[in-house]
């Protein structure tokens, strides 16, 4: 049985998410200690099937906890069952309030005729689902070069520069982009922004430093024609942007050098700077988002933005709609 036939979101429930939510970011905020910030991190790090804000409602709730799965998932996936008196961890998930999902600890195998060290199962089960979840840095860069243009920013690299400067981004409108739309479709329109990155990284630390870049520009550094820049330091904005780059890198299961900045801060003593959770948040799903699959043209940010672009779109759009409409009828 599913967890929407087993519980109902009462609104005693949406107050305790919303509780949940406000507490996240007050603790997150008190985590300036750096050894305690790191904990942090290795935890969301643990969890990158699941959003990092829903990583951190998993982490209020269960500090222990070590994979995180609705009933039918761990029916369906793993042929187990949620224990008598297990409590449920609240989770978002889109176009709903809640959802339910239960620590593998608070899971029993449906069939207990085998006999088995269950913590050897428990262990074996975390690595095979964590393994499913990373994939090699080229199927990443696939999906990411897509969704790089649909969010209108064009990609260089070739980017040549001294051993101070591996990678930026600027504000940029020069280049013609041709955006995919459709399979079929691509629209030319020009960019807003081009990141450069050196022509000497290898695969996994351009990736590194493309994730670095979209923190710069996710997290709000600067201003452009389409936002005000939020008033942050520029050691503010380097942290946000490495701990972006640290977080989606890990998640993947990229090797990156964001550890290394940021170790100088994660020590027992050092404290890290005034960062907005909020912000970093935003920009690690976002990010993750592009890198893991082909985003819809209407989630990204050229269509949000460019209402030339979104005309354009939504006729192509239609132009579709009634193709298929005109398929039924035949």
């Amino acid at each position: 049985m599913s967890e929407d036939k087993q519980y109902n979101t009462s609104n005693e429930e949406r107050r305790k998410v919303k509780s949940t939510i406000d507490q996240l970011f007050e603790d997150v905020k008190r985590y300036r200690k750096g050894s305690e910030f790191r904990k942090k991190l290795e935890f969301y790090s643990k969890f990158p099937y699941l959003g990092v804000y829903n990583a951190e409602l998993v982490s209020q709730q269960r500090p222990g906890a070590k994979l995180v799965l609705t009933t039918e998932k761990w029916e369906k996936i793993f042929n187990r069952k949620i224990i008598t008196n297990a409590r449920p961890l609240i989770i978002l998930i889109p176009f709903y309030p809640v959802e339910f999902v239960f620590d593998i600890t608070d899971t029993k195998p449906i069939d207990n005729s085998k006999k088995a060290d269950e913590n050897a199962v428990i262990d074996r089960i975390i690595d095979r689902f964590i393994a499913s979840c990373i994939h090699h840095p080229g199927y990443y860069m696939n999906y990411l070069m897509d969704n790089l243009e649909k969010n209108g920013i064009c990609y260089n690299n070739k980017f040549v520069a001294g051993s101070e400067m591996l990678a930026e981004i600027r504000e940029d409108k020069s280049e013609l982009l041709y955006v995919q739309v459709y399979k079929d479709v691509a629209l030319p329109h020009h960019n807003y922004f081009t990141i450069g990155v050196n022509i000497n990284a290898n695969r996994a630390e351009e990736l590194a430093l493309i994730f670095h870049e979209l923190g710069h520009l996710f997290c709000h550094h600067f201003s452009c024609a389409w936002w005000k820049g939020r008033s942050c330091t520029e050691n503010e904005k380097e942290f946000e942007a490495e701990t972006v780059s640290f977080l989606v890198c890990q998640r993947l299961g990229i090797e990156g050098n964001s550890i290394e900045y940021l170790s100088d801060y994660l020590d027992e003593d050092g404290l890290i700077p005034e960062i907005s959770a909020d912000w970093v948040f935003q920009a690690v799903d976002m990010i993750q988002n592009m890198a893991s699959g082909y985003m819809s043209v209407v989630d990204c940010l050229l269509y949000k933005k460019d209402s030339e672009f979104k005309v354009k779109v939504d006729i192509e759009r239609e132009r579709k709609k009634k193709e298929r409409e005109q398929r039924k009828s035949l």
